[in-house]
């Protein structure tokens, strides 16, 4: 096998890793927040007012550090540098060690007119309860980045791993003990909420033991080279920024949506109490399946991406980088379609088989006169966002891209665009007929535009010829057929369960429907050519299934075969 080819299949290996264990992670989720949702009841504002406040601090503190490090370490070591490589690890975690620290102890300090500002007073509480983790997860962080840029993604995935652990297990225990002992609201969620601080803690235990430990990461260290700490820092904080102010503007995005959509609705004639429930349907059910699916299965190969494509430019090996470009781009859109499909067409059964329909189907007025289920609000909105998932795809693999080639300013202009798109769209449909799914419209309308200026700017600012339709027009193709065949049986599949919308009924749809999917998508695409024998070989067990394929005529067999 060559060795290009080795490395191609070395990102993705390490996607998988991190696919794997994302998709632990997000089961974990799934078992924490839903009995915990139960338990708390209508006091599950206080947990989401101090969850709120600490994501938006995780976001400004960590967003744009392990990105920086990632990028810095894998060119240092690509240039043998291993004295550079530690250097930027001990300052990156000293630096933004400091920075959590000082997040948490405002935290902490000012917890009680944080609250306030947030209308639930009692989540003072539970914001000192999660307070400590934000200095935890910066130092995760930032040897987080360490590892991702030596190309080794196992720390990372056990860290997030035992992370997600103690949260469900000390997080939801914490919360089923006080509220037997019958503890007021705010002590029940500052319990629940514990659990996020004890698990990042043991998660930063873990990896910094992997840091000390570790052997097999060790260091290139053919050149003794190594930067002044002021130029590493510089150069650290260079990038790191842009890419905090990327993250910032799509979570000021999510911000906006609160004061849009429910001022608009209301504004429109509906009522507050109407308006307030299609907009919890929206973002308690449909915005978290949507999220779901990308972050699982395409978002790490945005992650391990960077350290590979910074690699080969810091060995101005242009032609390596170009190719794991357009490898990446290819393949985060090939696997994004049939998610896609899968919201478009099952989306009512995502929804019931993980959040129940039993609170949802009871109707709100309208002021036409007729009612709303905000079941059906929040399904036929996933189904929207549905067509989102390729673009938000393509979009974070672009982004990592352009990080790796030093554009790192680029993805924050291109998302600044798509927000601004967003924010229109949304405030026009709103004071429409077209009502709460001008959100989900609204949403896919930005990130297509964010993702149409990133295939412009690797274009144009990094010599990166992509022709979007020529690499996408037989996948989508494919895509269409299948999502014309896996809706047929699903249409069957329900008829047959009687239309009935229990969990175990929602299991069985969406079990038949997956099936179909799969098998309709993969035959199509090797019907239509929509996957190469290059990208086959990529995957694991690649060459057999290959050779396999080849051999049977399924495949077409590519001119210059590296194997």
């Amino acid at each position: 096998m060559s060795a290009d080819v080795q490395r191609s299949r070395s990102f993705l290996r390490e996607a998988a890793v991190l696919t794997v264990a994302n998709f632990a992670i997000k089961i974990i989720g799934v078992l924490y927040k839903i009995p915990l949702t139960n338990i708390l009841g209508n006091s599950i504002g206080i947990f989401n007012a101090a969850y709120s406040i600490y994501a938006m601090l995780f976001m400004l503190s960590t967003s744009g550090l392990p990105v920086a490090v990632s990028r810095m370490v894998a060119a240092s070591n690509e240039l043998g540098r291993g004295h550079e490589v530690k250097r930027l690890s001990f300052l990156a975690t000293a630096i933004f060690g400091v920075v959590g620290f000082v997040f948490a102890l405002l935290l902490i300090i000012f917890a009680p007119a944080v609250a306030a500002g947030t209308g639930h007073t009692e989540s003072a509480a539970a914001m000192r309860a999660i307070a400590p983790s934000l200095f935890f997860v910066c130092v995760c962080a930032s040897v987080r980045g360490y590892f991702q840029g030596l190309r080794d993604m196992y720390p990372t995935a056990i860290s997030q791993f035992i992370e997600a652990f103690f949260k469900l297990t000390v997080g939801l225990g914490a919360c089923i003990f006080a509220a037997k002992q019958g503890a007021s609201a705010a002590v029940q969620a500052a319990c629940a909420i514990s659990g996020v601080s004890v698990g990042t803690f043991f998660g930063m235990v873990f990896i910094l033991v992997c840091r000390r430990v570790s052997k097999k990461t060790v260091p290139n260290m053919t050149d003794k080279r190594c930067r002044s700490d002021k130029k590493l820092v510089r150069a650290m904080l260079l990038v790191a920024l842009p890419v905090t102010l990327t993250a910032a503007a799509l979570y000021f995005s999510q911000f906006l949506d609160t004061l849009i959509i429910v001022n608009a609705l209301t504004g429109y004639g509906e009522s507050a109490e109407t308006a307030q429930r299609l907009y919890s349907a929206y973002t308690g059910l449909s915005v978290p399946i949507y999220d779901l699916l990308p972050s699982t299965l395409v978002f790490p190969i945005a992650t391990s991406i960077l350290p590979a494509v910074s690699g080969a430019l810091a060995a101005n090996d242009r032609r390596r980088a170009k190719r794991l470009t357009v490898q990446a781009i290819r393949l985060s859109g090939i696997i994004a379609i049939p998610c896609g499909v899968l919201l478009f067409v099952a989306g009512r059964r995502c929804i019931t088989l993980l959040y129940g329909a039993s609170r949802w189907l009871e109707p709100v007025a309208m002021k036409n006169g007729g009612e709303a289920i905000p079941l059906d609000a929040a399904s036929v909105s996933l189904s929207l966002l549905g067509f989102a998932v390729f673009f938000i795809s393509i979009v974070s693999t672009c982004n990592s891209l352009l990080n790796a080639r030093k554009r790192a300013h680029l993805p924050f202009i291109a998302v600044l665009a798509g927000v601004a798109v967003l924010v229109i769209t949304e405030a026009s449909l709103l004071h429409t007929p077209v009502g709460i799914y001008a959100a989900p419209i609204s949403s896919v309308a930005c990130y297509a535009v964010c993702m149409v200026l990133d295939i412009y700017f690797l274009r144009r600012c990094c010599g990166i010829k992509l022709h979007f339709l020529t690499m996408f027009r037989r996948p989508l193709l494919c895509g269409g057929v299948s999502a014309a065949s896996t809706f047929i049986v699903y249409r069957i599949a329900v008829a047959i369960s009687g239309n009935a919308v229990g969990r175990v009924a929602s299991f069985f749809i969406l079990l038949v429907t997956g099936v179909t999917l799969v098998i309709s998508y993969c035959g199509t695409i090797l019907l239509f050519r929509g996957i190469r024998e290059s990208e086959v070989r990529l995957l694991p067990k690649g060459n057999f299934i290959a050779d396999k394929l080849i051999k049977r005529g399924w495949l077409a067999q590519e001119r210059s075969k590296q194997a």
